[in-house]
């Protein structure tokens, strides 16, 4: 009974390591497609200029589209630079006991007039008086734009990103929901966990860099707090952040 018992653990184990293999090569194939995208159209746009094909008129436009692809190019470096980072044993949060309330309101404000432009509607509901829990304010504020980003992504014109905090006993809960197509029981088990996501939708709906929600994952268990996601009652995906109110030093290193 004890060789079975050490089989069946040894089974399970192979069986995990294939699984863990296989997503780090699906991770590592995403990025390098969405690598190769702007760097492709940099190098075109570049040997054009280089062989003179592009005349006077066409060369600030061009110009424009070359920093729109450079932005897109450094935008992924930097997540993949904090995913990396996150992981470290150097790598330092400024965690404080933190106003929530006036990051998300900057947030709200930022994205609402984003969303005006995308004909989706924005609704937030943020307390009046301050929400107080332990955090980062940096990372924190990257937390919400990935999440709210993600949302706006997949959230059709005419469609609604909704964003509400409130205070609760243990420390300060924010949740982010839309109208979009939402998410499967599947994806949920797997929704912070790098390019999985992107892997399975690639093609079939609009997908970022495929690191966004793995970097929220990471950094909310980092600031020693919970993310999970759900399905929303609008009908796409609900995230939920939760953030707890104690003294920065209590906060696992």
């Amino acid at each position: 009974e004890e060789v079975a018992d050490i089989a069946r653990a040894l089974n399970l184990l192979a069986a995990n390591l294939a699984l863990s293999e296989d997503r780090q090569r699906e991770f590592f194939m995403s990025v390098s497609h969405e690598l190769r995208t702007p760097m492709t159209a940099v190098k075109g746009y570049a040997e054009a200029l280089a062989d003179g094909v592009i005349d006077g008129s066409e060369v600030a436009p061009t110009g424009a589209l070359l920093v729109n692809e450079t932005q897109r190019l450094d935008r992924l470096i930097s997540d993949l630079l904090d995913l990396a980072r996150s992981g470290a044993v150097d790598f330092r949060l400024a965690i404080t006991s933190t106003d929530l309330s006036s990051i998300v309101r900057a947030s709200a404000e930022s994205w609402r007039m984003r969303c005006e432009r995308e004909s989706i509607m924005f609704e937030s509901a943020i307390p009046n008086v301050p929400v107080i829990a332990t955090a980062d304010p940096t990372r924190y504020r990257q937390i919400i734009d990935n999440l709210i980003e993600n949302a706006v992504r997949v959230t059709p014109s005419g469609g609604t990103i909704r964003m509400q905090l409130a205070q609760t006993d243990a420390g300060a809960e924010l949740r982010i929901d839309d109208t979009g197509p939402g998410l499967s029981d599947d994806d949920l088990a797997v929704a912070f966990e790098p390019a999985v996501l992107h892997s399975r939708y690639r093609g079939v709906r609009a997908v970022g860099t495929g690191l966004g929600l793995a970097l929220v994952g990471s950094l909310v268990t980092r600031m020693g707090g919970k993310v999970q996601a759900a399905h929303s009652e609008l009908g796409g995906a609900l995230f939920v952040v939760e953030m707890p109110q104690r003294e920065a030093s209590d906060v696992p290193d």
